[in-house]
């Protein structure tokens, strides 16, 4: 089993940590009721940090920013990770909603499906970080499409030969 620890903003009452893509600081929120994971920082902004993600042709509700859905443009980053210098967690062809939400205090809310393989822990009180316990070096991201609903799972490489698809 292999730990990546994350260390959460202090400041910050809800679980908000920081990672570095392509150069660029994301401030991120790890959100364990989200269904996707949703860029809040714009177009401009995810491209800069995820120069090699591809935007597909289809938009998808997401709801969560106000009392309506709303639609949203559909990235995949083809090969996401996060590190803490020793550990590094991959997801391939992760699906990402794009919108603009600058109050929503950070760039990245990362849903708790995008770690559906994994075990995590907040830890609020000392040493205030998140633990994400996983054991393969790659998951795979398979979107869940529901009508009117956007959601993700990550699964191994082992799964996707029994017949899941990426």
């Amino acid at each position: 089993m292999r730990t990546l620890v994350l260390q959460l903003y202090n400041r910050k009452n809800r679980p908000t940590f920081s990672y570095i893509s392509n150069d660029e600081e994301i401030a991120a929120l790890f959100d364990s009721g989200a269904e996707a994971p949703v860029w809040c920082a714009g177009d401009k902004d995810f491209v800069a940090a995820y120069p090699n993600a591809k935007k597909l042709g289809e938009e998808t509700k997401i709801f969560g920013f106000g009392k309506d859905a709303e639609m949203a443009a559909v990235y995949v980053i083809p090969d996401f990770s996060l590190t803490d210098g020793k550990e590094v967690y991959r997801i391939k062809n992760l699906q990402v909603a794009v919108c603009y939400h600058p109050l929503i205090g950070c760039d990245f809310v990362m849903s708790d499906t995008m770690f559906s393989k994994a075990d995590t822990y907040i830890h609020r009180i000392g040493k205030k970080q998140i633990e994400i316990f996983f054991e393969k070096d790659q998951y795979l991201c398979a979107v869940k499409n529901a009508p009117g609903t956007f959601s993700i799972v990550t699964f191994s490489q082992e799964e996707a030969k029994d017949g899941n698809e990426t």
